[in-house]
């Protein structure tokens, strides 16, 4: 089985019109989808993480018909919500690709600022070929890793607690650990609202954690 790194970024339109209002909107920051399910209906399920206003949230659900259902709570910093929404014809492409070619999604999707995913799957190397050639030409696909699964990749990411996830996801979103590194940590502390001295500690035990596992011995 191989694993699959790769981003999907739509055109300036975006993926489905709700999710875009989110992109576009100043006051919100989508995070993470954490659980994706089209149901036999067609509809589909997610399990969204975002920030910023609860009201605001709630207000571009309301806005967009194509959402059937949703409930938003707030946790700290955290919007969780439960969104059942009818999806537009790219959406719908997406998922049947995933289906016809069993392709298995593993969770969670990464939700960049520029409107993209990063998104992780997994299939047999000729599968995930055909699969990435029936995406929309409206999608942009950028293959950023391609090898063989092996479960303990992501164990390493779920051993980490929910604020490390958040501070080491933020990191590599802002470029931190790019080459040359284009983010400090007064940029991901900022980005947070933590102070970067905290931001500090929590990135020296992520990566004491991780050299932990991976180091022999």
């Amino acid at each position: 089985m191989r694993y699959v790194e790769m981003v999907l970024r739509p055109d300036r339109e975006g993926f489905h019109p709700a999710e875009q209002a989110i992109v576009d909107d100043p006051e919100l920051q989508r995070v993470a989808i954490h659980h994706l399910n089209q149901l036999d209906d067609g509809t589909i399920v997610f399990l969204y993480e975002s920030r910023g206003p609860l009201d605001r949230a709630r207000e571009l659900m309301d806005d967009h018909e194509d959402v059937l259902e949703y409930s938003v709570s707030r946790e700290g910093s955290k919007l969780h919500s439960y969104i059942h929404f009818r999806p537009n014809e790219l959406v719908d492409a997406l998922f049947r690709a995933m289906q016809e070619y069993s392709i298995v999604v593993d969770t969670p999707v990464e939700c960049l600022s520029d409107g993209g995913i990063r998104i992780t799957g997994m299939g047999d190397q000729e599968t995930i070929t055909e699969a990435l050639a029936v995406v929309p030409d409206s999608v942009d696909v950028e293959l950023e890793a391609m090898r063989e699964y092996h479960p303990d990749d992501r164990q390493l990411f779920s051993m980490l607690t929910d604020r490390q996830q958040e501070i080491l996801l933020t990191a590599a979103e802002l470029g931190y650990y790019d080459v040359p590194r284009e983010a400090t940590y007064e940029d991901i502390a900022a980005e947070l609202d933590l102070a970067p001295v905290t931001v500090g500690e929590h990135l020296r035990k992520i990566e004491s954690r991780v050299l932990t596992e991976i180091l022999p011995g």
